[in-house]
């Protein structure tokens, strides 16, 4: 039958009436009234990706240096030692900036725990271990903590408060909170809020000037605005950089004006940020290599003029590599604390951008302009043409927003309407052809030739899965009948395949070496690298002479050569000496193993100093530590997906419920009896939610050097009460 039969149904008849114009014109209004009255993922997805394009075209130009970032990077590291330094020695940093008199000093960091370096910590220790005398020695010396605390108060410094999502049963509460005066509603309601608070030490804390909640991660991993406000454990706190912004201002107390609808603004003195409802103040990046550095070491080895701070806020935070306070923007990767200086930065600039209410409604007339000229024009025109024009017209949309991006901080989104009125477009073009059947069977034709590329692809992944679970090893098959050792392992990929894996196998007839790793991201391109890894970490192995701080050094080495989408992977090599019972093992940034000693003792977590992921840090000398067994003695080792297992509420697992489960396996369980045993339970912890990350439990047990043949029956009678 043609498309022109009279036999045509009328309804569909109707839709083709004066070439699409009123479906055009229904389809507008439910454009307009999905864009104004629904505010949905995809909606947002789309506003900030364009607010993105916005930041990239056009960076913020700094005009001034009054936020100077003082940088714990790596060569102060290098020079000054690991971290955490001495409380002592941030003393003399805090000295030694406060004597170039600044405006302020902002610390980018917490420190809720005693210095472990303080003599008085150490003669404590020394008292327990039975030097009661040095110890008086050492309990008379100063107290690092002290020492910071004395140097904070004759500063005017800032210090961080941390934002937690779950109440770890930390005291809670201060006596110097910032006064916050309101304007108009309450905006307690609007602020973000976590259920408690992350802070200094007492000492520390009640010496500082001012104190600011430190900024959060984003729910999809890119930093485009801070909060202004936070109401952190019941209370109501600025940000880090707000505070330091008010008490540079000399205000005593800060101002916020909100509606019914949420926060409009925060006033410190004469400057006004405006911010979304929630308080968000969205911020306005320069170019992260363009931001100057004061290396902490270049400071205290009198390698910067006497007055670069005068007169200037210092901001102390992180920039080394290995502690990778690292964010994304949308002008690329950052260190954390570069985002707290540009947000200080757009404020003494004046440089604040702003999405006002009123750009709901503009957006919907931008999206009413567009989809008219659609209705209007696109019927009477060639399909070219007609598409030629309606590309001008979204072009001149989105130049429009850069324009007011660039000359006012107007934070427009010509995103959504763009889209609602391609769609308007094509839906018009559509009715206005007269070939709709042919139209009509190339789409059913895309739609089954993607059946068929999602079928194969499917098809792909389970025979990719298949060998990636194939390539693990089986106890039986690797140990036959050593009685020595017993091994078990389990690796749950979050996805068809996984980005986690394991290995172990025989050196000699007395060394076993184990390795578990984690490569970063997930899916086909992690087990890819997985196999990589693995396959280059054993033949390592086999030429290290049973020294698992050389076989990182080597692997690394060797998987950064065959690494082209600069992935890393997290690695714990270790290696077992089954007569004498001397575990040796290295840490390449991944988590520490847990002993579960035979003697009954709480199970606890080996301390790892190790070095940073493979592939991460060039030629990174990763040296080997020991720990002697003792017969019967467990080890379980772990990737991170285990502890960052999240049930439907957004909990996680947590650390402290692997020490709950592990306490329970102290009493000579087989190995394989620890693996499922703590797999179990992770499993219904997260019951219902979908796993994030691959899941991955390694565990073994020496049972010394003189044990008999008969151990792997006792082992596989002990799992099978499971």
């Amino acid at each position: 039958m043609r498309a022109t039969s009279p036999h045509r149904p009328r309804w569909l008849r109707w839709f083709r009436l004066a070439r699409g114009r009123p479906v055009g014109f229904v389809l507008l209004a439910l454009a307009v009234l999905v864009l104004t009255l629904l505010d949905t993922r995809l909606q947002r997805d789309r506003r900030t990706e364009v607010f993105d394009l916005y930041q990239q075209l056009v960076p913020r130009v700094r005009l001034n240096d009054g936020v100077i970032v003082v940088a714990i990077d790596d060569a102060s590291l290098a020079a000054m030692g690991q971290w955490p330094w001495p409380r002592s020695k941030l003393a003399e940093i805090i000295d030694r900036i406060a004597a170039q008199h600044p405006a302020a000093i902002a610390i980018d960091a917490i420190f809720p725990e005693p210095d472990r370096l303080s003599p008085r910590q150490q003669g404590a220790l020394l008292a327990k271990s039975g030097f009661a005398e040095v110890g008086k020695i050492l309990d008379g010396l100063p107290d690092y903590d002290q020492q910071f605390a004395a140097s904070i108060r004759r500063a005017p410094v800032i210090l961080g408060v941390g934002a937690l999502s779950e109440d770890a049963g930390l005291p809670q509460g201060t006596t110097y909170r910032t006064p916050i005066l309101r304007d108009g509603a309450d905006p307690e309601p609007f602020a973000p809020r976590y259920p408690a608070a992350l802070r200094d030490l007492e000492v520390i804390d009640a010496a500082g000037a001012g104190h600011g909640v430190l900024p959060t991660a984003s729910a999809d991993g890119v930093t485009r605005n801070l909060s202004t406000l936070s109401r952190v454990g019941g209370e109501l706190l600025p940000s880090l950089s707000v505070e330091t912004l008010r008490l540079v201002a000399g205000e005593p107390a800060l101002r916020v004006s909100a509606d019914h609808g949420g926060i409009t603004s925060l006033h410190i003195g004469n400057r006004t940020i405006p911010t979304d409802p929630d308080g968000a103040w969205w911020l306005h990046f320069s170019d992260p290599q363009l931001r100057p550095h004061l290396s902490v070491t270049d400071l205290m080895q009198g390698k910067v003029p006497a007055d670069v701070l005068s007169g200037r806020i210092a901001l102390i935070g992180y920039t080394a590599l290995g502690l990778q306070d690292v964010i994304v923007t949308p002008r690329g990767r950052m260190p954390g604390v570069d985002a707290i200086a540009e947000a200080m930065d757009n404020a003494i600039d004046g440089r604040l951008l702003n999405r006002p209410r009123w750009a709901r409604w503009a957006e919907a007339a931008l999206l009413t302009a567009l989809s008219l000229l659609v209705v209007v024009v696109v019927p009477w025109l060639r399909p070219l043409t007609a598409a030629g024009i309606f590309v001008l017209a979204l072009a001149a949309s989105f130049a429009g927003g850069v324009l007011l991006f660039r000359q006012a901080g107007l934070l427009i989104d010509v995103a959504n309407p763009g889209i609602g009125a391609t769609f308007v477009f094509a839906i018009v073009l559509a009715l206005s052809l007269s070939e709709t059947r042919a139209q009509r069977s190339r789409l059913r034709q895309a739609l089954s030739d993607s059946h068929v590329a999602r079928a194969r692809m499917e098809g792909e992944l389970e025979a990719a899965r298949r060998i990636q679970m194939g390539m693990l090893p089986e106890p039986g098959q690797v140990l036959g009948k050593e009685a020595r050792v017993e091994v078990a392992a389990r690796m749950l990929p979050a996805r068809s395949v996984g980005g986690d894996l394991y290995d172990f196998f025989l050196l000699d007839e007395s060394h076993l070496f184990i390795v578990v790793g984690d490569v970063s991201g997930k899916g086909l391109p992690a087990s890819l690298f997985m196999a990589l890894s693995k396959a280059l970490t054993k033949g390592a192995a086999l030429r290290s002479s049973a020294d698992p701080g050389r076989t990182l050094r080597d692997a690394d080495a060797a998987i950064a050569e065959e690494n082209p989408e600069l992935l890393f992977v997290t690695v714990l090599a270790a290696v077992l000496d089954l007569g004498s019972g001397r575990f040796d093992w290295c840490s390449a940034g991944h988590e520490p193993p847990w002993l579960l000693p035979a003697s009954g003792e709480a199970p606890r977590r080996l301390q790892a100093k190790g070095g940073p992921p493979l592939c991460v840090v060039d030629g990174f000398d990763y040296r080997s530590e020991t720990l002697q067994l003792s017969p019967g003695d467990a080890l379980c080792l772990l990737t991170d997906g285990i502890g960052d297992a999240q049930n439907l509420s957004g909990a996680f697992y947590g650390q402290q419920r692997i020490v709950a489960c592990l306490e329970k396996l102290s009493h000579g369980e087989s190995a394989a009896y620890i693996v499922e045993s703590l797999l179990t339970d992770t499993l219904a912890f997260a019951e219902g939610a979908e796993q994030a990350d691959d899941l991955t439990i390694l565990a073994l047990r020496w049972h010394g050097a003189g044990v008999g043949a008969e151990i792997p029956q006792t082992i596989e009678a002990k799992t099978a009460r499971m």
